[in-house]
C-alpha cells in the first residue's frame, strides 16, 4: 500500500513540474513513462492483493498450525504421561522378574536338595505297593473264604427257615387241635363244669383239666372215691380220644401242714400230692386204657397255689388235681436239637 502512493505522487509531481513548458516529445516520453508507472502501479496492486491473499492464507495456516501445535502438544503431554506410566510399569515388571528369578533359583536349589528324598520316597512307595499287593491277595483269599462261608450259612439259613416254617405249621396245627380238644372236653364234661366239679383252661399250647379234691379224694387220703371214679372215667374217656399229646397228672395241696396219724403215711404235702397224682395215673392206665408212655405224674405240694390260702375257699381251690396236655417227648427233643444247632 505504501509503495502505490509513492509512485502516484511521483507521476503527479512530474506532470506539474513540466506544465505548458513541456515539449511534445517530452510529453510523449512523460506519457509513456506515466503509463509504465500506471502499469507498474497496477502490477504492484495485483502483487499487493496476492501478497495480502498469501498473508491471509499464511495467517490461517499459522493459526491452524498453532492449533495443531496445541493438539500435538497435548498429545505429546499424553504420550509423555503414557511413557512415564510405562516406565513405572517397566520398573515394577523388572522387580517382579528379579523376584521370579530368585524364586526359580530357590526352586532349583530345593529340587537339588530333594533328589535323595525323592529316591527314598520312590523306594518307600514301591515297598508300600508290594505290601498293598500282598494285602490284596490276602483279601481276595479272605473274600473267597467268606463267599464259601456265606454260601454255607445261606444253605443253613434256608434249612432253618424251612424247619421253622415246618415247626410253625405244626404248631398252628397243634393249636388248632388243642382248641378242638378243648371244645370237645367242654362239650363232653358240660354237666360237671356247670356243677363246679371240673374247670378246663386253655393257655397258648397248654390245656389243663382241674378236678377239685373233694370230687376225687377224701380229706387226707390218696384213694379215689366212687364219685371221683365216675368223674375221672368220663374225663379219661374224653382224654383217650386225644392223639399226639402227653398227659401229665399234677398234684397240688393247700399249705396246711400234715399232722396227727396222717403224718405217719405222708410226711409232708409233697408226699400227699404225689400219691394222689400217681393214683390218677394208675386209674387212667388201668381202667381207661391210656398208653402209659403218654402218662406222667408230678407233685407240687403247696408251692403252686391257684388262690390265696388265707381263706377256706382259697385252700379248697388249692387242693386239686390238674390234668395237663403237653407236647409229646419227640417234639421236645426236636426243639432241643434245633436250639442246640443254633
Amino acid at each position: 500500500m505504501t509503495r502505490t502512493v509513492s509512485l502516484s505522487a511521483i507521476c503527479f509531481l512530474l506532470f506539474l513540474s513540466t506544465g505548458c513548458l513541456v515539449s511534445k516529445k517530452d510529453y510523449v516520453l512523460k506519457s509513456d513513462e506515466a503509463d509504465r508507472c500506471a502499469s507498474n502501479l497496477a502490477q504492484c496492486v495485483d502483487e499487493n492483493s496476492t501478497l495480502k491473499s498469501e498473508l491471509s492464507s499464511t495467517q490461517e495456516s499459522l493459526t491452524s498450525s498453532e492449533k495443531r501445535g496445541e493438539d500435538l502438544s497435548g498429545q505429546l503431554d499424553a504420550v509423555r504421561g503414557q511413557r512415564d506410566e510405562l516406565q513405572a510399569r517397566l520398573g515394577t515388571q523388572e522387580a517382579v522378574n528379579e523376584e521370579l528369578k530368585e524364586q526359580n533359583a530357590r526352586l532349583g536349589d530345593l529340587l537339588k536338595s530333594k533328589e535323595v528324598s525323592q529316591s527314598q520316597i520312590i523306594q518307600e512307595t514301591m515297598d508300600i505297593n508290594k505290601k498293598l499287593q500282598a494285602t490284596n491277595v490276602e483279601l481276595r483269599e479272605e473274600i473267597v473264604r467268606r463267599d464259601s462261608e456265606n454260601k454255607r450259612l445261606v444253605g443253613e439259613l434256608n434249612m432253618a427257615q424251612a424247619e421253622l416254617q415246618e415247626v410253625k405249621t405244626r404248631k398252628e396245627e397243634e393249636l388248632q387241635q388243642l382248641k378242638s380238644t378243648y371244645d370237645e372236653l367242654v362239650q363232653g364234661l358240660k354237666s360237671e363244669i356247670e356243677a363246679g366239679e371240673i374247670q378246663i383252661r386253655r393257655m397258648k399250647d397248654r390245656l389243663s383239666v382241674n378236678l377239685v379234691e373233694k370230687i376225687l379224694f377224701d380229706s387226707g387220703r390218696a384213694d379215689l372215691k366212687s364219685s371221683g371214679i365216675q368223674v375221672l372215667s368220663k374225663v379219661g374217656e374224653e382224654l383217650s380220644k386225644i392223639k399226639g399229646k402227653r398227659i401229665q397228672i399234677e398234684g397240688h395241696t393247700d399249705d396246711v401242714p400234715i399232722g396227727g396219724k396222717l403224718k405217719e403215711r405222708f410226711a409232708t404235702n409233697w408226699e400227699l400230692s404225689a400219691s394222689r397224682a400217681i393214683a390218677v395215673v394208675h386209674f387212667l392206665q388201668e381202667k381207661v386204657g391210656i398208653d402209659p408212655a403218654n402218662l406222667s405224674a408230678g407233685a407240687y405240694g403247696e408251692y403252686q397255689p391257684a388262690a390265696s390260702n388265707e381263706t377256706l375257699e382259697g385252700q379248697a381251690a388249692n387242693r386239686r388235681i390238674e390234668i395237663v396236655l403237653l407236647a409229646p417227648y419227640e417234639q421236645i427233643s426236636e426243639a432241643q436239637e434245633t436250639t442246640g444247632a443254633e
